[in-house]
């Protein structure tokens, strides 16, 4: 088996069968995550305009949705990192926001490239999606979401990056600077400002211990997205030099995102009075 084997799309059935679990599991505590699925959808939205208007008036403003999903994984690991600097509520509110994020990432795979998956792409996909909400719990499910988070997605994301980095990459192209743009800024913006108008027009509530800079420092990582990014891609491009610029530019947004973030954690850290550890 090479490493261009895990490059499609169908090693992501675990990872979509997981997300089916979380969602089931979600969904039974409405009121805690109506907050971050609000937050999630200007996440999604605000990214998707800014990369539309980017490329308006040519055929790459069609791949909006490369722009809107959030790995979690990524958003985690970085928060692991910094340690006692992150709050237990920040994490609770970057997971809940991220399972908004998937669910709102397979309706648009579904309603925009339903068309474009093979059949065993429909099946990996979607199709693990509704098995997981069905199966809701398994035995021992946190060795499955290590064995997703831990082998799985780092497999998948280096396989498609392989090609890239060694014989494709490009560092400066319009597309990939709209990706970056979109992901870096539009994912900021869409977080913060629709919690604050969620709280501020009592449509949710906000954590009392979730400081405004902690929510503004992980709606910054939220702009790291690449497995599922990656996987739209694919569908999205069918020019192989596009697919470069687009998996380039999903990278270095997810690496400043992750520099940013974790700075605006840093700061907000030293303010708080108390950290959780």
């Amino acid at each position: 088996m090479t490493l261009a084997s895990f490059a499609h799309s169908e090693v992501l059935a675990p990872f979509f069968l997981l997300v089916g679990m979380q969602l089931r599991s979600e969904i039974t505590h409405v009121r805690q995550i109506l907050l971050p699925t609000i937050a999630a959808i200007g996440g999604m939205l605000f990214p998707a305009l800014i990369y539309a208007v980017m490329n308006r008036g040519t055929q790459l403003a069609q791949a909006w949705p490369v722009v809107m999903p959030t790995d979690i994984a990524l958003v985690m690991v970085v928060l692991l990192l910094l340690g006692k600097k992150v709050s237990i509520e920040l994490k609770t509110f970057m997971l809940a926001i991220a399972v908004a994020d998937d669910l709102l990432s397979i309706v648009v795979l579904a309603a925009k490239y339903s068309s474009a998956l093979k059949p065993m792409q429909v099946f990996a996909s979607i199709g693990a999606v509704a098995i997981g909400v069905l199966i809701w719990k398994v035995p021992h499910q946190i060795w499955l979401t290590r064995f997703v988070n831990f082998f799985i997605l780092p497999i998948y994301i280096f396989a498609n990056l392989f090609p890239t980095l060694t014989k494709n990459f490009v560092l400066t192209s319009h597309l990939g600077g709209s990706i970056v743009l979109a992901r870096v800024v539009g994912k900021a913006i869409g977080i913060v400002l629709f919690t604050w108008v969620a709280v501020k027009f009592r449509l949710a509530r906000r954590p009392s211990a979730l400081q405004t800079g902690e929510v503004l420092g992980g709606a910054i990582l939220a702009g790291m997205g690449l497995a599922v990014s990656f996987f739209i891609a694919d569908l999205a491009f069918t020019d192989p030099a596009l697919l470069d610029q687009a998996r380039a530019g999903l990278l270095i947004a997810a690496l400043i995102s992750a520099l940013a973030g974790s700075a605006v954690l840093t700061l907000t850290s030293r303010k708080r009075p108390n950290t959780s550890p």
